[in-house]
């Protein structure tokens, strides 16, 4: 990834990058600071940065080829965060997980929705968010409002875990079962997320209702997006009838690297 990104600097810590290959990049080491930070935030405006600039590259699982390193801009991480931040009910009051390892575009989720609303995010180690009994410690012992989790993870916990300070509980990832979002949607808000690397996280949401239909859909786009249900000649399909999704709108990015 190093390669192929051709970045110019690594940041670390003085243990993990141990465990990395050889490399000519110029390494800050966390660790190693004096803990002296600056007075303010830079001046955007001074150093010519605008919202098309890039906000993070992440790269896509692989799962068609070789992984890609996809451009993801500050316009449209900030439209996400706009959207989501009230549609799930974060606050300065709010108490998050961060569920997600840093290779999955779900910690991006987390962090920006999260830091963004003036909540707090809440660190855990990997052996406290196993899924199962030791995620609902982590839960109960952070007494979290807000939980993003994929459906396998939810699937694990015990049917009759306690959860009672979660006010919202968002899976995606992978589809959900309907059976799974009645069972864990009682006192609680749910939502089933949906949206490629290359889109900015998420695209859709779909909040559960008694009338849900038996598989679970993915929603409506968030704000200043767009879905389409097109054919192999990029027409669209009536309803009922297979397609490809296509996105548009504002998450979008900017390219592959």
């Amino acid at each position: 990834m190093l390669a192929d990104c051709g970045a110019r600097a690594l940041v670390s810590t003085t243990l993990a990058s141990a465990a990395l290959p050889p490399t000519v990049l110029a390494a800050l080491m966390l660790d190693a600071q004096d803990g002296s930070a600056a007075d303010g935030n830079p001046d955007p405006v001074q150093l010519g940065l605008d919202a098309q600039h890039l906000a993070y590259v992440i790269y896509t699982s692989g799962s068609t080829g070789q992984p890609k390193g996809v451009m993801n801009h500050h316009a449209g991480l900030w439209n996400l965060v706009q959207d989501q931040v009230a549609l799930f009910g974060i606050t300065p009051a709010s108490r998050v997980l961060q569920f997600a390892s840093c290779s999955f575009d779900a910690c991006i989720w987390e962090i920006s929705l999260t830091l963004s609303a003036g909540a707090s995010l809440h660190l855990s180690t990997r052996e406290a968010l196993l899924p199962g009994a030791p995620l609902v410690e982590a839960v109960q012992r952070g007494a979290l409002t807000h939980l993003f989790l994929p459906p396998a993870a939810l699937a694990a916990l015990p049917p009759d875990a306690d959860l009672a300070t979660v006010q919202s509980l968002i899976v995606g990832g992978d589809a959900c079962p309907a059976a799974l979002a009645r069972h864990w949607s009682a006192g609680r808000r749910f939502f089933n997320a949906y949206g490629p690397t290359e889109a900015t996280v998420c695209s859709t949401a779909y909040e559960y209702a008694s009338d849900c239909p038996d598989q679970l859909p993915i929603g409506r786009p968030v704000a200043n997006a767009r879905i389409y249900i097109l054919d192999g000649a990029m027409q669209p399909v009536p309803p009922g009838v297979a397609g490809e999704i296509y996105v548009g709108g504002a998450g979008v990015a900017r390219g592959y690297l």
